[in-house]
């Protein structure tokens, strides 16, 4: 475990000494003396670093080591603190006008610069004594306890018997079936991986596996590769399985034991290792498990020495790791097999026969409590298992069972049957690089299941400093990679992907959050209050996570200092807050979901001169505090959903504000023209502010994502004069930074005029939502060759707009939502919309003309690259048009991978419903990828019901109304 927090610890300090070299470059720090004490921790805190490192490999460490680490954990976050504070000094004469403000400025800096000294020379002292002792009582790395030898984890996986398994039959029919497709002569060799969080079962799955087919190869083997691997053991292991698995005769006996003296006896390298693999299976067809690879460069390793042999050979790898997983099968995408969690039923049975004989032994009392316990393991067959062993053990009573399932994050600290799971998924954090450790932590600050928005995941991260700036990139970005590995290693679980397949959000799974939230407090780095899951810690409180609605649990805050929390976070109802000069050096202020939030309760929010990051989502608030002009450091302010209607003068003193998230109908103050840093706005209601404003809007050249409003009802004094004030500040946004344009308005309120007059147009537009409603799409928008992402709500499309959408080179994702159903068939041609991965068409259902109402038809080659069909049909229209068999062209989507259909049965008998949905089935299967599809229908009130019908169901010719299509 010492590992694991030495690591964690790694990533406090590195980013710390980032900033005391920063420091050091400023020419304002002043006098000379303090530099220099300041470069001496900087030197300390290297050394300490180093021996964190070599502290990191440790498995165990003494008592003493652990309190040396602890003592330096603190001696960073308040050297961190300190130089917090001086560096906010420092900025204050440059944001100060006038000379006088200037001179004030300059005293209050140099006394500030004083008293920083007298704080260095103490942290300075503090950090000799942390070193010496731990010279004195030699706490070096060699103290430690040597790593204790315990059984590999995953090894009981490979002597499971097939009998107790549970869930994975039709996961391995499925892989077989891969594994044997293509075995005729001349087949090349395939790499199978099967990539997914740890504990999945993938080596049961990749075993099973193994068993059923082995016999159909030359040759076998399976070998497992973990996090360090010794690739000339890996290749000696392969060869002697080899050796092994072929049947010999008594001429070849010589020579294999031969083979066998040299791999056991000889030091071989590695070159020779290869070329002793790849000649013996230069002739044969193989099957070879690597199991657990960690990364590409292992793969790149070990695969050399496996000969692409054209005898049908296979290969099957094991990852928690995605990119790992996609090159190992590089170039066939295919042959990448995400793990399944067991779904509830399997769960289930998995969990019951591991307690009882049958799992309908189960008492009935015991049910509700198995399915809880089963809700915390989210299909997870490790967690499953190793639970279920540990309930085998204890009183069959309701009682028992309930403590396991309260106290089960505790649980996995304490008691053995449940270290497996811990070892297992800490190898995966082992893992981490120390830059991801630290923003993993982080995780702990959310409950349970809760749903994390990733842009707010990673602008905290940044607020608290945990990114660093990579060369070349911005600090969004770099957090943006951070977040895409944890990811793409499964330790958090995408949710709601894009087009692009970026998740707009994540959760972390409840076991691995139990493991993250032990860990984060044992380091100190998080006190959680709220359903009696954690008490209050007696050490500094560094990051504060309220959790729950509650109100009494609040009252201990007064009663322990608030004067270190980093961030403050509350998720719930909380009755009573704590007072906001209490927080000292608070970067992250988030309060989500709060009721009870008074406006009181910010009233001092100008105090928190550190902060960053302020979100007050979706709370009672109805006015933000003058003072928050303050606030010079703050990057994002989140106001949706509260009851703000204005914001005060100050918010233009905000410089550094990049984010302002704001509810519809905010009146905005005159002066946002100076806010030079502001990229996003969201939602600017244009009505409702002042001309002025709508002018300076102009002025916020680094604006890259713009919300706007419009719902003017004819009681302005001068539309004319305004609407050219708008469309002037549009123009010129669009000639520099803007990104991505957001519009609604009212069904009586056009926004036509916005775009009928943009000249130049945007062209540098990537995401464009039109809405709702436009008479029609706007003359430029041909012009955007950069637009990926278009969303619009029109009247009506037609072909001509087809044919304007399909010449965007760049577009991937697009939807159309209609107020009236086309009147014609919109066909959509080979030869366009080239890179389109998602589309979604929706017209309107609503009889407004009763008119044949025709849809989409998709000719060969058309869409090449859509992954997501969303589409909407009137039934009986076409079929009258088209004929029964008629499938849209769907079966033409040879990429498609998803696809929703909802059918429109107003009009329709049931028989030309059930016709359609199996048209649509049969489309979908003859696909190459086989696409998930969802079929919905609705109107069924208004389908037409009469003797007819009755008389149909007996016909064997139901389709002689309409022609059969061929």
């Amino acid at each position: 475990m010492v590992g694991v927090t030495a690591s964690a610890l790694m990533g406090v300090v590195n980013p710390l000494l980032s900033r005391l070299c920063t420091l050091l470059d400023r020419e304002d720090v002043e006098p000379k003396g303090v530099r220099r004490q300041i470069a001496f921790l900087r030197d300390e805190l290297r050394c300490m670093s180093t021996a964190l490192e070599m502290v990191s490999e440790s498995e165990e460490a003494n008592p003493q080591v652990k309190e040396w680490m602890s003592q330096l954990r603190e001696l960073s976050y308040d050297v961190e603190d300190c130089i917090e504070i001086f560096m906010h000094h420092l900025g204050r004469v440059d944001t100060c006008d006038g000379f006088i403000h200037k001179i004030i400025n300059k005293v209050i800096t140099l006394k500030a610069q004083y008293e920083f000294g007298n704080q260095i020379n103490e942290l300075k002292e503090r950090a000799l004594e942390v070193s010496d002792r731990r010279k004195r009582y030699k706490l070096d790395p060699s103290t430690s306890c040597p790593k204790s030898v315990v059984i590999d984890p995953r090894l009981p996986a490979l002597f499971e018997e097939a009998d107790r398994l549970v869930g994975i039959d039709s996961q391995m029919d499925e892989l077989v079936q891969w594994l044997i497709d293509g075995t005729g002569l001349h087949s090349q060799r395939k790499v199978l991986s099967i990539v997914g969080f740890g504990g999945l079962g993938k080596t049961t799955l990749a075993n099973q596996v193994f068993q059923k087919v082995k016999s159909q190869f030359d040759c076998t083997a399976f070998v497992s590769v973990s996090r360090s691997p010794n690739v000339k053991k890996i290749l000696a292991d392969t060869l002697l399985q080899f050796l092994k698995s072929s049947p010999i005769t008594a001429d070849q006996n010589q020579d294999f034991a031969r083979m066998q003296g040299d791999l056991y006896l000889k030091t071989l390298e590695y070159p020779q290792l290869a070329d002793m693999n790849r000649e013996y299976l230069r002739n044969k067809r193989y099957l070879v498990i690597i199991d657990d690879i960690w990364s590409k460069q292992a793969w790149k390793e070990v695969q050399c020495a496996f000969p692409h042999n054209n005898n049908a050979s296979r290969i099957i790898t094991t990852t928690r790791i995605e990119d790992v997983a996609k090159s190992c099968s590089f170039p066939h995408k295919e042959y990448v097999y995400p793990m399944r969690p067991l779904d509830s039923d399997d769960s289930t049975s998995l969990f019951l026969k591991r307690i009882f004989d049958h799992k309908d032994d189960c008492p009935l009392e015991l049910k509700e409590v198995a399915d809880d316990i089963l809700r915390k393991c989210h299909g997870l067959p490790l967690a499953i298992v190793n639970i279920a062993s540990l309930l085998a053990t204890k009183p069959t009573s309701k009682q028992e069972w309930e403590r396991v399932l309260n106290s089960l994050g505790s649980a996995l600290e304490q008691d053995h049957e449940l270290e497996v799971i811990k070892r297992i998924l800490f190898l995966s954090y082992y893992d981490l690089p120390d830059y991801l450790k630290i923003c993993f932590l982080d995780l702990s600050i959310f409950p349970e299941d809760h749903v994390i928005g990733r842009l707010c995941l990673i602008r905290r991260w940044i607020a608290e400093g945990f990114i660093v700036e990579g060369r070349g990139q911005c600090l969004e970005d770099t957090a943006e990679s951070y977040f895409s590995e944890l990811i793409n290693r499964n330790m958090i679980e995408p949710v709601d992907t894009d087009y692009s397949g970026r998740p707009r959000a994540c959760r972390v799974h409840d076991i691995m959050l139990d493991l993250i939230i032990s860990l984060s407090v044992k380091e100190h780095f998080v006190t959680i209050i709220g359903d009696c899951k954690l008490k209050p810690s007696t050490n500094k409180i560094r990051h504060l996570s309220l959790q729950g609605n509650f109100a009494e649990q609040s009252l201990w805050l007064g009663t322990n200092t608030l004067s270190h929390v980093r961030s403050f976070s509350v998720f719930g109802d909380v009755k009573k807050m704590p007072s906001l000069l209490e927080f000292h050096v608070l970067r992250v202020l988030d309060i989500q979901n709060c009721s009870s939030l008074e406006d009181s309760d910010i009233e001092n929010i100008g105090s928190l001169i550190h902060l960053r990051y302020l979100s007050l989502y979706n709370s009672n608030i109805s006015k933000i505090p003058r003072q928050i002009g303050n606030l010079q450091h703050l990057q994002t302010l989140n106001l949706r959903a509260t009851r703000i209607k204005e914001l005060p003068a100050t918010i233009a003193q905000l410089h550094q504000l990049a984010r302002l998230y704001v509810p519809n109908g905010v009146e905005l103050p005159n002066g946002i023209g100076s806010m030079g840093s502001l990229e996003e706005l969201l939602m600017f209601d244009a009505s409702k502010n002042s001309p002025q404003v709508v002018q300076e809007l102009g002025s916020l050249t680094k604006l890259k994502v713009l919300g706007i409003k419009w719902c003017a009802d004819g009681a302005m004094s001068d539309e004319r004069s305004f609407k050219k004030s708008l469309v002037a500040s549009f123009c010129n946004l669009g000639e520099r930074n803007l990104r991505s344009i957001r519009t609604e308005t009212t069904e009586r309120c056009s926004m036509d005029f916005l775009f009928d007059s943009l000249c130049p147009p945007p062209c540098y537009m990537r995401t464009f939502s039109i809405g709702p409603i436009f008479s029609r799409l706007p003359k430029w928008i041909s012009y955007l060759s950069e637009l990926t992402d278009l969303t619009v709500f029109i009247e009506q499309v037609g072909g001509g707009d087809v044919r304007v959408l399909q010449d965007l080179p760049a577009l991937r994702c697009l939807q159309i939502f209609t107020t009236e159903y086309p009147q014609e068939s919109l066909t959509i041609s080979p030869g366009g919309f080239q890179r389109l991965e998602d589309f979604h068409f929706r017209p309107s259902m609503h009889w407004r003309k009763r008119k044949s109402m025709l849809s989409l038809v998709f000719e060969a080659g058309a869409m090449p690259r859509l992954k997501r069909l969303w589409f909407r049909f009137a039934v009986h229209d076409t079929l009258s048009a088209y004929g029964v068999g008629f499938d849209f062209g769907i079966s033409l989507l040879s990429s498609l991978k998803r696809l929703w259909v909802s059918i429109n049965c107003r009009g329709a008998r049931a028989w030309e419903v059930e016709a359609a949905k199996a048209t649509i089935r049969a489309a979908a299967a003859l696909l190459p990828n086989r696409p998930r599809h969802e079929i919905h229908i609705f109107g069924e009130e208004e389908m037409v019901k009469d003797e007819e019908q009755r008389e149909d169901s007996n016909d064997t010719d139901q389709t002689r109304q309409y022609p059969q299509r061929n």
